[in-house]
């Protein structure tokens, strides 16, 4: 008499079935059974039609925008043949739809033909909306500040001292560049609203959470640039083109929102409230303020 396969085996089995109910059962069938009215697949059917719908539910909740601007039946659609092609592969579902931006851009039509107009366009508008809500799940469920103490504005050094100051910024910041200003229309879904789709135009944001609360600020392109490269790990003078006045009150305003962990100071400066070859400023106050 064989022996009876083990838990292991048995839940690697259904599932295989339930990702691929259309793929060989023969494995399935040696420890499924039918019952009197359904054989093997349609009780595995069953299964499988549950899976692919509490996936399904999952990404309209991780993408609200997109449902809304697609329509439940388009978006399904979409959702599905993302599921098809990248099967969930982690145990939690919040990453979900980590490849669904680049799997809508990778499958997108071809929409340069000789009559097609030049700038970004419905499927850009897409693409988008998908990529900004995927940020802004990293951004929740990613590290945060929450029980950091952050630099203060008035620990940040004075003129002299400001282009060799390296501010590390938040885990919690993203940067987004996107052709469409979907954040907008994303806020507006959220408050109940059912706004037209967006016209094209060239946004750039700060996605950031502090205190367990997510905004969206857009910013100048000079403003992002230079915040892009902070994150990047350049120091002030480097990542503005003049340290002047304006530099000076970005550099308070993301300070005083929570943009930056540590204000790094160059080693030949040793501000009075560090440690002498820390490297950094001590904080001397509570981020969550």
């Amino acid at each position: 008499m064989a022996e009876p396969p083990g838990l292991a085996r048995l839940q690697r089995c259904l599932q295989t079935a339930i990702m691929d109910p259309d793929g060989d059962l023969d494995e399935a069938a040696r420890v499924l059974t039918a019952s009197e009215t359904l054989t093997a697949r349609e009780r595995l059917a069953i299964y499988w039609r549950g899976y692919r719908l509490r996936l399904l539910e999952n990404m309209r909740g991780l993408h609200p925008g997109l449902a809304h601007l697609l329509g439940e039946e388009t978006f399904d659609s979409f959702a599905l043949d993302y599921l098809d092609a990248r099967p969930p592969s982690t145990y939690t579902l919040s990453r979900l739809d980590e490849g669904f931006a680049a799997h809508l851009s990778a499958t997108r039509p071809d929409r340069r033909g000789p009559d097609a107009p030049a700038g970004p366009d419905w499927p850009d508008l897409i693409i988008d909306m998908a990529r900004l809500e995927r940020i802004i799940t990293e951004v929740i469920e990613g590290p945060g500040t929450e029980d950091a103490v952050l630099p203060a504005t008035d620990e940040l050094p004075g003129p002299a001292g400001l282009p060799g100051l390296r501010p590390v910024v938040a885990p919690c910041l993203r940067l987004p560049r996107l052709a469409f200003p979907v954040h907008e229309y994303l806020a507006a879904v959220r408050r109940g609203e059912d706004p037209d789709p967006p016209a094209a135009r060239p946004v750039r944001l700060a996605v950031h959470r502090r205190d367990y609360k997510v905004t969206m600020r857009e910013l100048d392109p000079a403003a992002h640039r230079a915040l892009r490269a902070l994150a990047g790990g350049a120091a002030v003078g480097a990542a503005f083109e003049h340290v002047d006045a304006q530099a000076i009150g970005l550099l308070r305003r993301w300070t005083d929102l929570g943009f930056f962990t540590h204000l790094d100071q160059p080693a030949d400066r040793e501000p009075a409230d560090r440690e002498p070859g820390s490297g950094s400023v001590t904080p001397t106050r509570k981020g969550a303020r």
